[in-house]
């Protein structure tokens, strides 16, 4: 699926580069839906190279891998920086108790 190799994409260092015809047709995907910045070529070379991953693509990759920020705002304008702060807020907050009091 699209979204996985949208994963290993953000797991590797880019530029990217992709022959098998299943991955060429995922990275078109992903760049028809503007997730990816991609130079596909057409046949017969048929591969793909992946230069960088959007804004709107980290957005769905933060939307997968947080599912709890998705809820609360909407992923687009959600920085990494904002969840960081606010999981360290949560983090640091006096907890209660488990005896009750």
């Amino acid at each position: 699926m699209s979204v996985e190799l949208l994963r290993q994409i953000a797991a590797s260092p880019l530029p990217k580069s992709f022959t098998a015809a299943e991955d060429v047709n995922a990275v078109k995907i992903l760049r028809q839906a503007g997730l990816v910045l991609a130079l596909v070529d057409e046949p017969p070379e048929r591969g793909a190279r992946v230069l960088a991953i959007t804004e709107k693509g980290n957005a769905e990759l933060l939307r997968f891998h947080y599912p709890e920020v998705r809820q609360q705002r909407d992923p687009a304008r959600v920085s990494w920086l904002q969840i960081a702060a606010e999981r360290a807020r949560e983090a640091i907050r006096p907890s209660r108790r488990r005896d009750g009091s």
